[in-house]
């Protein structure tokens, strides 16, 4: 039975553990309890030790804590009435009260109090304050203020349950896994979206592969169009180059530009030869174009002087004849060796041409390789980027089983991290096993991306 004046409570059961108190209650003589300490002092003790067993199991856990949104706060209020020697409820100001999203608390009588960045004892003053101004006592009530409910966590990425959970003082980041399943954990239902999994990165493997190869052959085609003496290759295929899939690639791009540079030049050199068998045929054909010059000089001198003597009938006309022949035998020789010496010098033209058609004939190789080369960078980069969003979508529509795949896979890392506001701001903290999760923090698990990670290492994966 409860003394008189004394309101009921759910919880006053849980007082009567403490002797002293009981005999308060039930009517002992507060001198019998404390002695000759003035009444009103031994009052504003109860009060107070009723306000610390109220608060019960939250006080270690809530010692420092500093309540924002969502969470729940139990308040209770009393005020020690000497006159009737009685402890007064406040009743409209004791039950749970949640935060608001502003960090207020809306309470009765007194309106609202803001609660952001202070502590439960912090609180418990602030409302003893406020009633005592808005109500004018002569003495401050007494208010006890603990955690009803904290405010949830979340936690999300490559988990078996990713959600909303309930906090408990002391959790730490491998407890909240565990309540969320646990990394990398599965069941039977995702058995398919594993395989399409696998199947996406061994596509991811296939394309990059080819990727690497267009690559080389780039490298090559552009050696041949800059005219460069050898290939060079970019880093990111010289950097690989100890593994045997790369650098036999590698190899065969140079030997490829090194057979045709050969075969180029074969017929270059061909070429080159016949070039200078014209050239010295139109030496020859210009020595004894000038030969026949001479000749023709002379015969026409010796016509000339036939001619003269026939004319004064000193010679016969068979002489005349022969002489004329032997002029006109003379020219026709000389003109066809013009005719050689033009031909030659056709053929010779013709000789540049065919180099100039060799050169031409490679680069235009060349070019129509590169035109190839652009469609199938194209194709090959939107294929990627394809298989790419699948491994995406499937890590956000099952990451756990991501997870578990890559852990069967063989070692895999991990990156957790958790978002917390702190200081009004919100942070983004790494964190291990053993550290401390606080009320509405946001755990994160994510696959630890390594810091000489590139495009190409898609691969590997």
């Amino acid at each position: 039975m409860t003394p008189t004046g004394v309101p009921q409570h759910r919880n006053w059961s849980s007082w009567m553990q403490f002797p002293f108190l009981r005999r308060l209650i039930h009517g002992k003589s507060l001198t019998a309890v404390w002695g000759k300490t003035s009444l009103s002092r031994k009052a504003a003790t109860c009060v107070a030790v009723l306000s610390i067993v109220g608060a019960g199991g939250a006080v270690h856990a809530g010692e420092e804590y500093v309540p924002g949104p969502q969470d729940t706060l139990k308040i209770r209020v009393y005020e020690w009435r000497p006159s009737t020697g009685t402890a007064y409820e406040w009743a409209p100001l004791t039950g749970d009260f949640v935060v608001s999203s502003a960090g207020n608390l809306s309470l009765p009588i007194i309106g609202t109090v803001s609660v952001a960045g202070k502590t439960l004892e912090q609180i418990s003053e602030t409302i003893g304050q406020r009633l005592q101004g808005e109500v004018g006592l002569q003495k401050r009530p007494s208010a006890s203020v603990e955690i009803s409910s904290y405010r949830p966590l979340f936690v999300t990425g490559l988990v078996a349950s990713p959600g909303k959970y309930n906090f408990s003082p002391g959790l730490t980041v491998i407890q909240a896994l565990s309540m969320a399943g646990g990394i990398g954990s599965t069941d039977a239902n995702v058995i398919g979206l594993q395989r399409d999994a696998l199947s996406s990165r061994g596509q991811m493997r296939e394309l990059e592969a080819e990727r690497l190869g267009l690559v080389a052959r780039q490298a090559r085609v552009d050696a041949v169009l800059n005219g460069a003496t050898s290939v060079v290759f970019p880093q990111e295929l010289v950097s690989r180059a100890k593994e045997p899939r790369f650098s036999r690639m590698m190899q065969e791009e140079q030997s490829l530009f090194e057979t045709r540079e050969r075969s180029m030049m074969t017929e270059i050199d061909a070429l080159n030869r016949a070039k200078v068998l014209a050239n010295n045929q139109i030496a020859a054909l210009k020595e004894k174009g000038a030969s026949l010059a001479k000749q023709i000089d002379l015969a026409s001198k010796d016509l000339d002087a036939v001619n003269k003597l026939a004319l004064r009938g000193l010679t016969l006309s068979a002489r005349q004849l022969g002489a004329n022949q032997n002029v006109a035998e003379l020219e026709s020789r000389n003109l066809d060796v013009s005719l050689a010496m033009l031909k030659t010098e056709q053929d010779l033209a013709r000789v540049d041409q065919d180099i100039a058609d060799v050169h031409n004939r490679y680069r235009v190789n060349a070019l129509t390789e590169a035109a190839e080369l652009r469609d199938r960078f194209a194709s090959n980069g939107e294929k990627i980027r394809t298989a790419r969003d699948l491994l995406r979508n499937l890590e956000l529509r099952a990451p756990s089983a991501m997870a578990s795949l890559a852990l069967e896979n063989g070692p895999y890392t991990f990156l957790m991290t958790i978002n917390r506001v702190v200081n009004g701001s919100m942070q983004t903290l790494v964190v291990s096993d053993n550290d401390p999760v606080m009320p509405g923090d946001v755990l994160r698990v994510e696959h630890r991306e390594e810091p000489a990670a590139t495009a190409t290492d898609v691969s590997s994966n």
